[in-house]
């Protein structure tokens, strides 16, 4: 679905059966108002695609301070998400909402240009995603750190890497729980020698 123009998720949030939701091409105006009716009690949205929406998370404040209607929003249905809006996600309120559906997370690098490493309350935030069996990070050119943490991560099984400006992984990041990792087009030369020193503790190892 093209949203350009759109500002907040209103007009779609009585869309109860919705299951499956892609916006492309938001654009810097659309915000996640009118997003939790979809994936709350009375909703079953399960799967959130959304593309160059660098503020899309910035209206969550401005739902979850809501009066009576905040009552209806005690759990969540979303199990896949991906955003380029990683800034904006990871928060605390959001991260805890989403804890206990959320399986499958792809973090978009494309609004995050010079962006070295995550915030203390963003790897905090991350952590918080308790479900969370697969992550990837994609397209974080300037990314020199992984978030911390990771090793709590205690349902995670799979770790993708894109386009990253990594050199290695920390001793510590990655959890005994990890089954996949995988390297994908566009990691240095670097990420890719030091995993290789990886084979053997990791069931399945992809190097591209």
């Amino acid at each position: 679905m093209d949203v350009k123009g759109l500002m907040t998720l209103e007009p779609l949030s009585n869309l109860s059966s919705l299951v499956t939701l892609k916006l492309l091409n938001c654009g810097e105006g659309l915000t996640c108002r009118g997003l939790q009716p979809l994936l709350s009690t009375g909703g079953q949205l399960k799967e959130l695609r959304l593309s160059f929406s660098p503020k899309f998370f910035s209206g969550w404040e401005d739902v979850e301070g809501g009066g009576e209607q905040q009552t209806h929003f005690v759990s969540s249905t979303l199990h896949e998400l991906m955003t380029d809006d990683a800034a904006g996600f990871l928060s605390a309120p959001i991260c805890s909402f989403l804890s206990s559906s959320l399986t499958k997370l792809k973090l978009c690098g494309d609004w995050s240009e010079g962006i070295e490493r995550f915030s203390k309350e963003q790897e905090d935030a991350l952590q918080l995603l308790s479900s969370l069996q697969e992550l990837e990070f994609w397209q974080f050119h300037n990314l020199q750190q992984l978030p911390a943490g990771l090793h709590n991560l205690t349902s995670l099984k799979e770790l993708a890497i894109h386009s990253a400006t990594l050199s290695s992984l920390p001793n510590d990041v990655l959890p005994e729980s990890l089954q996949k990792l995988v390297i994908i087009y566009g990691c240095n030369e670097e990420l890719k020698r030091h995993c290789r020193g990886l084979e053997g503790t990791i069931p399945e190892l992809i190097i591209h």
